[in-house]
């Protein structure tokens, strides 16, 4: 049976839980920051509900640097990511990414599946990911009648499983966009930016790091680079190498302030 305190702590939001549990464990918010690689800001949001924690690969970070199951920062009302989204959605897009080599019966207008693309882009950056989830395998089917949009539909594929805490499968749509990039530097650079999502979210920060440094030094476009190089740098604080993470950072920082001045 629960007691009343316990039933109240599993009801607090996980950002509050956080807090309490990190205070129990004797850790300020810079060393658990420190221990996490991430910033103090950040765990200052997360613990004021500012920040969501939407990721499962993040919830399980957190719990091992607290030395708890997952499952007491959820709450027993809280199922993870992807099971409350449905594995009908997850099932859909591992059918798509399978086909991926078959020739499909009628070409999609390439405009049509730009607009398609793009709305997928707006869902997942509001973070409407059941949404985006159903409207994954159309648009993988899609882009194969549009071959310059191989890269961005499966980088978007992979964003959105990091994000439901489906690593090994974002890391499949993530080499789909690295062999659909046919060594074109900047394409090969957007591709590495989805393939050091879900190294990161499989624990291989190290690997996610040396990707991103390697493809940021082949591509001419600022933008990409710059990704790759905040990628890098997450990477970096994940290995607990704070001093390159700062550098990287403050390069990608950099890049964005040219970018400004040339606009």
């Amino acid at each position: 049976m629960t007691c009343p305190g316990q039933r109240d702590r599993a009801e607090l939001p996980i950002g509050r839980q956080v807090a309490r549990w990190r205070v129990r464990r004797r850790m300020t918010q810079q060393v658990f920051a420190d221990r996490l690689g991430k910033s103090k800001s950040w765990v200052d949001k997360v613990e004021r509900g500012v920040r969501a924690l939407d990721r499962y690969s993040v919830i399980q970070e957190i719990a091992e640097v607290l030395h708890l199951d997952p499952a007491i920062l959820l709450g027993p009302r809280q199922p993870s990511p992807s099971s409350a989204i449905g594995l009908d959605g997850i099932d859909a897009v591992r059918a798509a990414l399978a086909r991926y080599h078959r020739p499909r019966p009628r070409a999609v207008p390439g405009d049509q599946v730009e607009r398609h693309l793009a709305h997928a882009w707006l869902t997942y950056q509001h973070a409407h990911y059941a949404q985006l989830l159903r409207s994954l395998p159309a648009l993988l089917d899609a882009v194969h009648g549009a071959l310059a949009l191989l890269v961005p539909a499966y980088r978007i594929t992979a964003s959105v499983l990091v994000k439901l805490g489906e690593a090994d499968l974002a890391w499949l749509a993530a080499d789909r966009a690295v062999n659909a990039a046919e060594a074109d530097p900047t394409r090969s650079g957007s591709a590495t930016i989805a393939v050091a999502q879900a190294l990161r979210a499989l624990g291989r920060d190290r690997l996610a790091l040396t990707a991103c440094v390697a493809a940021a030094d082949t591509t001419t476009d600022d933008a990409v680079r710059g990704m790759l190089l905040v990628q890098a740098g997450l990477a970096a604080a994940g290995s607990g190498d704070r001093r390159n993470a700062e550098d990287l950072l403050e390069h990608a920082a950099d890049l964005a302030d040219h970018r400004l001045a040339d606009d």
